[in-house]
């Protein structure tokens, strides 16, 4: 069963990958309110990731984490591209 932690850590590295690639595309397009807005949430989105992480005391945690962390890439590159196309 997944527990709390690797469901916010699935949930924050979505996030984090919707985010960063919007932060990307604002750079491309010379969008400076966009870019600042990204900037400045980007330390905020990472913070239960890296608690959890700092948390953890085995590598079989740490690689429970990096799975979550992973799937949580994947499902937000996959929406953005959903939301792209």
């Amino acid at each position: 069963m997944i527990t709390n932690r690797y469901f916010i850590i699935f949930i924050s590295a979505l996030i984090i990958e919707i985010c960063s690639t919007f932060f990307i595309k604002n750079v491309a397009e010379s969008n400076s309110l966009g870019m600042m807005f990204f900037a400045f949430i980007g330390p905020f989105l990472g913070l239960p990731f890296v608690g959890y992480m700092v948390e953890s005391k085995t590598w079989s945690e740490r690689l429970k984490m990096a799975f979550a962390s992973a799937f949580g890439y994947l499902i937000g590159i996959i929406i953005v591209i959903t939301l792209i196309k």
